[in-house]
This record gives C-alpha cells, sequence and structure tokens, in this order.
C-alpha cells in the first residue's frame, strides 16, 4: 500500500489574468515545501503547469529575499556583471 504524505495549502496567489494561481504547500512528513503554479486551461479547469520543491532552509532564504522587496531602501537593481558565474557565459544578442 502507497502512503501519501499529508500536505497543507498555506495560502495561493492569483495572476493579473486570473488564468494563473501560485500555491505555496507544505509537505508535513517530508519537511519541505512546494511552490506550485496552477494553469486555468478551457474545458480543463484548473490543473499544475510546473511544481518546485524547496526545503526548509531555501524556503527561509527566500521569505528574507521577498521581504527585501517590500522595504525600498533596500532594493536593489541586479546588473548582469553582478551575478557571478562559474565557467564562460557568451552573452547572445537579445532578438
Amino acid at each position: 500500500m502507497i502512503s501519501q504524505a499529508s500536505e497543507a495549502l498555506l495560502g495561493s496567489v492569483y495572476g493579473e489574468d486570473n488564468d494563473q494561481i501560485i500555491e505555496v504547500v507544505v509537505k508535513e512528513e517530508e519537511n519541505r515545501f512546494e511552490i506550485r503554479l496552477l494553469n486555468y486551461g478551457e474545458g480543463l479547469g484548473w490543473y499544475v503547469q510546473k511544481t518546485l520543491p524547496i526545503d526548509s532552509n531555501q524556503a527561509e532564504a527566500l521569505v528574507k529575499i521577498l521581504s527585501k522587496t517590500n522595504n525600498p531602501t533596500e532594493k536593489k537593481l541586479i546588473r548582469h556583471d553582478d551575478i557571478s558565474t562559474f565557467g564562460k557565459v557568451i552573452r547572445l544578442p537579445l532578438a
């Protein structure tokens, strides 16, 4: 018999056009979270388009990052030159 891990929906946010929803779910027995992107399809209804599993450390870091966006004094634009990379990066022209 396959046991299903219990989960709880922490919250959901509709997109601008109300055809997308982001859900945040906690998977209690696995001690992790999931961020799910749901789309609405005509004739299908709501379906999960993408699932992003994150652990508790990643969730805490994400909360810190998102909380900075509410504080205008801490907002900073990220330039491509500021992003550290490993290896050689080839910049392609934008179409």
